[in-house]
């Protein structure tokens, strides 16, 4: 059984915030990692293994909660393009789920909360 109180509380209010599905968990760590990093739903999702209509509401929510920004280019092709713009702290936060990440038992919590995260959809 997995002891919830064994996270670190800033870790645990971070998942709890942002890391709301797995897309999301990829896109943060994703963004964190190619800082400079400007594309569209369809251009992101192929760096993450995924498809633009699948990201395209979860980068939303995080433009919504100020970590990314948007523009919409009109002309041939209009689109959407999507930026990484997070605040310091928000940074410190990520770098902070990392470290957690890569210890197996912070890491088994982690997947537990964003697994009933999920079910709750």
């Amino acid at each position: 059984m997995l002891d919830f109180e064994n996270l670190d509380h800033q870790v645990g209010l971070f998942v709890e915030e942002y890391v709301d599905s797995f897309i999301t968990w990829d896109l943060i760590l994703f963004f964190h990692e190619n800082p400079y990093t400007v594309g569209s739903p369809s251009s992101i999702a192929m760096s993450i293994g995924r498809l633009g209509s699948d990201i395209e509401p979860y980068l939303e929510r995080l433009t919504e909660k100020g970590v990314l920004t948007h523009e919409f280019r009109a002309g041939n092709g209009a689109e959407t393009i999507y930026a990484y713009k997070p605040e310091p702290e928000f940074e410190k936060m990520v770098i902070d789920f990392k470290r957690a990440l890569k210890d197996r038992a912070s890491r088994l919590i982690i997947v537990s909360k964003v697994l009933q995260k999920e079910a709750r959809k």
